[in-house]
């Protein structure tokens, strides 16, 4: 603990010391935490950029969001949805002809509801993901598309690729225009901003080992989003929670239930039914109601939030370590209202994004 120099963002001090308790217990570096109750907004950055330095995390300093990339890219879809450019239930074959799918019949079948709902019948990553054989590199799937859930970062990519077609744009410059202006997230970018990032949290193995830093040098509409919690927050609530952007039923489909998850292949227990699928992201029924969630994680990054459906509460924290999934729960707990479980996390826990 001496090691660190702890950064006041909002002057909740007590809190600020439990939010540095959780993240030292974990041996995690350094934290972002926003926090959003009854339009009052609570902030807490905690920790140092990198293990052994002396310079502290601030507001804005940069984090991977991972796999929360995927939730942005889902609603630029739904935005691209609204244009009348594309529609969930039709197939992604008569947009796009993926090269990569050309010796798998059924992958014609791929609708952009399946690639939400992880229920594509892709792998996860299959290859070498971001090296150049991977672009090259044959997809096979693991069930008839729409008939199961298997979670995929292909099936984004693929989604990525018909959006980028039917648009003429790359997805860079799509969630530019479709999000990030929109929100005023300008700390953010779908892939390294050498200009904008000055400011930036290094992944960690552990508590002190650093990795190197990753520069994403090319854009993947499942885990290359750059940004803060203050940004993704910004997001979670104008564009997810009011629905801003949308037209109130693309909203309404967006954020409603979809489709069953299943950790077990085949299997829907009742642990399931409690964290369904949503489009581009989760669900979770508990004590107090719906919210949506979502985790990330990138070697040596860990992030989470989740958001009540009606009451608009929202919680969403970056960590630069590999040892930080545990830091969810603990702060579910130390932020949320007592009385009510966390299967979002309880589902999830172990996981990887």
């Amino acid at each position: 603990m001496n090691e660190f120099l702890f950064l006041l963002c909002f002057l909740f001090t007590s809190r600020t010391d439990e939010v540095a308790q959780v993240a030292a217990k974990n041996g995690v570096p350094a934290i972002q935490v926003v926090y959003v109750k009854n339009g009052k907004t609570e902030e807490y950055c905690v920790g140092v950029r990198r293990a052994g330095e002396t310079d502290s995390i601030t507001g804005n300093s940069i984090f991977q969001a991972a796999s929360l990339t995927k939730v942005v890219t889902a609603y630029a879809f739904f935005r691209l949805y609204d244009r009348g450019l594309i529609h969930p239930d039709t197939a992604l074959s008569r947009y796009y002809s993926y090269d990569r799918l050309q010796n798998e019949p059924r992958g014609k079948l791929i609708t952009a509801r399946m690639v939400l709902t992880h229920r594509s019948g892709l792998q996860n990553w299959e290859g070498p993901v971001g090296q150049p054989a991977w672009y090259q590199t044959p997809l096979h799937l693991q069930f008839d598309p729409g008939t199961r859930y298997s979670y995929s970062g292909e099936g984004f990519y693929y989604l990525q690729r018909v959006m980028e077609k039917i648009t003429g744009k790359p997805l860079r410059e799509i969630i530019r225009e479709e999000v990030l202006q929109p929100f005023g997230m300008l700390h953010s970018d779908m892939q390294w901003n050498e200009r904008l990032f000055t400011d930036y949290a290094y992944g960690h193995d552990s508590i002190d080992r650093a990795r190197k830093l990753g520069k994403w040098s090319y854009t993947n509409a499942a885990y290359t989003l750059y940004t803060t919690a203050a940004d993704y927050t910004r997001f979670i609530q104008n564009g997810l929670l009011a629905g801003g952007g949308l037209k109130p039923s693309t909203h309404q489909l967006m954020t409603g239930k979809a489709a069953e998850a299943q950790k077990e292949a085949g299997v829907t227990t009742a642990q399931d039914r409690q964290v369904p699928c949503a489009l581009g992201m989760r669900l979770q029924y508990n004590e107090k109601g719906a919210w949506i969630w979502h985790t990330g994680s990138n070697p040596g990054f860990r992030c989470f939030f989740i958001a009540h459906l009606k009451t608009g509460e929202s919680l969403a924290t970056f960590n630069n370590s590999e040892t930080g999934m545990p830091v969810f729960n603990e702060l579910l707990h130390l932020f949320l209202e007592k009385g009510q479980h966390f299967p979002a996390y309880t589902w999830r826990e172990g996981e990887m994004d």
